[in-house]
């Protein structure tokens, strides 16, 4: 298959997927579950924040996507839910990933030998430096709590994988929480809160195809990531 054809088929995904949440925002009680989860974490009072990152971090460890979590939480708190988001994210991907080191290792080589993808990112990693990683970690490629095992197994140092994680992370991490930000004022029908909310996926959508264009580039060539 071409690169225009790889191209047309990931945007059409990535349409799918707008239309997909956008339908199910109008057909799901989505905005109802936020209510009932902001008002649950808020009546918590000053351990609310704190019994959030305690869910993240199981979240991260038992490999749930921690999108619909950051929004969630963004509704409740608001931008101060951020560094709490990106502290229990670390803590967690670390634990995962000295985990499948040195706890699990023949268990998680086992589960990457059976998936094709999984195999790919640990080839492409190998025991390159903390630039390659993230981009992995910017990447769709594979999802990123489960990269916290997969790079376990790779002979990757511990500090490029956590510079790396805390790199990767912070642009979806703050899309996040400004689409649950903005999720506070959801009943609004000012413009401004469309078209921004609108220019704020067009660009995430632009950076998300950039990135995964370079990474499956350094998948199928195997030549090590430029500065």
């Amino acid at each position: 298959m071409d690169k225009p054809s790889r191209s047309a088929q990931t945007w059409a995904a990535t349409a799918g997927a707008a239309a997909l949440a956008v339908g199910a925002w109008y057909l799901l009680p989505v905005e109802q579950w936020l209510r009932a989860f902001s008002d649950w974490a808020n009546g918590l009072g000053p351990y609310g924040l704190l019994a959030f990152g305690v869910l993240f971090f199981f979240a991260t460890l038992l490999v749930v996507p921690g999108t619909p979590l950051t929004i969630a939480g963004a509704v409740a708190f608001g931008w101060a839910v951020m560094p709490v988001v990106l502290l229990s994210a670390t803590l967690g991907s670390w634990l995962a990933f000295v985990a499948a080191r040195y706890l699990i290792r023949d268990r998680v080589r086992g589960l990457i030998e059976r998936r094709p993808a999984l195999n790919a990112t640990v080839e492409a990693v190998g025991d390159g430096g903390w630039r390659l990683m993230t981009l992995m970690r910017l990447s769709p490629f594979v999802p990123f709590n489960a990269q916290n095992y997969v790079f376990g197994v790779t002979d990757v140092r511990t500090s490029a994988y956590l510079i790396s994680t805390v790199i990767g992370m912070l642009p979806g991490t703050v899309v996040c929480v400004y689409l649950g930000v903005i999720g506070r004022h959801a009943g609004s029908d000012e413009p401004t809160h469309w078209i921004t909310l609108g220019l704020g996926l067009v660009a995430t959508v632009a950076a998300v195809e950039l990135t995964r264009r370079r990474v499956r580039a350094k998948l199928e060539t195997g030549r090590p990531a430029r500065a």
